[in-house]
């Protein structure tokens, strides 16, 4: 919230700034004071405030100007933040001491003397420059009307119809737009009237738009759990009795092919039973002299004459 008046004060003026700040409210300013302030440091919120409001007013003593003092370091600190923005900085005494450079070249109201009641020459001027920045006009002369003059505060009144003091609420007007009127809460049966009324003007709406595109209209047709599901389980339960007689059919053709396989004494054709009687009658390692004259020596009928030669050769006749 943007203040119109920011107060700074040493914490030893407290009472004196309250006073203060208790006569610009009755004036409608908007005042930041913080009367009960102990830290010396400026904080977050003290920056913030001294960067927002429309005037920081600085309130000189002889506790404010002390430098030896840590409540003056932060008096200081406020003021130099607020000389920092054009036009910001407004300055009073509360007595007779003069403020350290530059402050002490700067314009200062003399309020010394200001209490509940009285109302020093310094004050009216203040108030008067005070207003002329937050946009306000008049208030020194409303402040030198006395209390019994209701002629002369009417005619100010009249002179000044905008202004807060008008207003009985003791703020300003609001500019901000009027809060919208919520509508009164209506019967269930209403509602539920409402609701029908909406799903209706809905389904209208669709059938105007199925007319609109008839020409260009796609028929969805979703599917059946109990027709298209079905037929998918049928379908899987046939394949799976095809599989049946396959698998049997692959069973019988195994047990047929080791049934009526060949051995290899088959393959070997006349001279298997040969081969038999060799491998039984045979030791290791010897072969049959039948064997030899019958697959190494030629025949009688091959060699002819040559046969009853061979022995007569071989005895050495």
């Amino acid at each position: 919230m943007a203040f119109d008046v920011l107060l700074v004060s040493a914490m030893g003026d407290s009472n004196k700034a309250t006073v203060l700040a208790r006569r610009l409210r009755a004036l409608k300013f908007r005042v930041r004071h913080d009367a009960k302030r102990a830290h010396t440091t400026p904080s977050a919120r003290d920056l913030s405030d001294c960067n927002k409001a429309i005037s920081v007013l600085v309130l000189w003593s002889a506790k404010a100007s002390d430098s030896g003092k840590a409540d003056s370091d932060w008096v200081h600190a406020m003021a130099h933040l607020a000389r920092s923005r054009p036009g910001a900085l407004v300055q009073a005494d509360l007595d007779e001491t003069v403020p350290d450079e530059p402050f002490d070249k700067d314009k200062r109201y003399d309020l010394v003397g200001l209490t509940a009641r009285a109302t020093p020459e310094g004050f009216k001027a203040l108030c008067e420059t005070l207003g002329e920045k937050d946009g306000r006009e008049g208030l020194a002369d409303w402040l030198s009307l006395s209390s019994g003059d209701e002629e002369g505060k009417a005619a100010w009144k009249a002179a000044h119809p905008n202004d807060p003091l008008l207003q009985n609420s003791g703020g300003r007007k609001a500019a901000a737009a009027p809060e919208p009127v919520k509508p009164a809460s209506k019967p269930k049966k209403e509602a539920g009237k409402r609701v029908t009324t909406a799903a209706a003007a809905s389904a209208a709406a669709t059938a105007q738009l199925v007319d609109a595109a008839a020409g260009n209209r796609l028929e969805l047709k979703p599917p059946k759990p109990e027709v298209d599901f079905a037929s998918g389980q049928t379908e899987r339960a046939n394949g799976l009795f095809m599989l049946v007689p396959t698998g049997l059919l692959l069973v019988g053709m195994m047990v047929m092919a080791f049934m009526f396989r060949t051995s290899p004494a088959q393959l070997s054709g006349g001279g298997g039973s040969g081969i038999v009687n060799i491998v039984e009658s045979c030791p290791a390692g010897q072969v049959p002299r039948s064997l030899v004259h019958s697959s190494l020596l030629p025949s009688e009928e091959d060699a002819g004459g040559d046969m009853s030669e061979a022995p007569d050769e071989a005895s050495g006749n």
